[in-house]
């Protein structure tokens, strides 16, 4: 029986295990020599390459700050609580959910908050960088700069990110052709 931390959470029917991806436990697949110690949030759609909650029945990834999100929230701009989907609102295909605040599409297999009464939606987490802008521009005080500067780094976090995925993708295929020539020459 494994010791990891698990969580049930009500966007998944299986536990979620807790699990830490280090450069020392790197995951190789023996098929493609692809690095699988990076992987994709359902939640968010943004890369992850560290702690994850994961489901390795069925491939399903959350950040820890996604899986902590709260169920319900407030915002200024809103009359009415949002409630946490995990998934469109819209129960009829063809559907698609418009995010209020940055008026992106939100895709219909990522987490959003809703409210049902107004048809309101906006992302998970992307437009509170939009907001933080927009109430910069309108000079509200040294609060918003602060969470400026921290949506900045988390970009930037993400970003990096990002490159070490591409970095590693790029690494994996010049392997992959290594092998392939090595092969084709031991074939001549």
């Amino acid at each position: 029986m494994s010791s990891r931390q698990s969580v049930r959470h009500p966007s998944h029917n299986h536990p979620l295990r807790g699990h830490k991806c280090e450069a020392k436990d790197e995951i190789i697949c023996s098929g493609c020599d692809l690095d699988l110690s990076t992987y994709t949030c359902n939640a968010c759609g943004e890369y992850g390459s560290s702690f994850t909650y994961n489901c390795s029945t069925c491939q399903y990834d959350v950040h820890v700050g996604c899986v902590s999100m709260p169920e319900t929230m407030k915002r200024e701009d809103h009359a009415h609580p949002l409630t946490l989907v995990y998934g469109s609102p819209y129960n009829q295909p063809g559907l698609v959910s418009k995010c209020d605040v940055c008026e992106d599409i939100v895709p219909d297999n990522l987490w959003s908050y809703y409210c049902k009464e107004c048809d309101y939606a906006t992302h998970l987490h992307s437009c509170k960088k939009d907001e933080e802008a927009k109430k910069e521009e309108k000079g509200e005080g040294s609060k918003s700069s602060v969470n400026s500067e921290l949506a900045a780094m988390l970009e930037a976090q993400r970003e990096m990110e990002r490159m070490q995925i591409e970095m590693h993708l790029a690494m994996q295929s010049a392997l992959i052709s290594k092998k392939a020539n090595k092969a084709a020459l031991n074939c001549i």
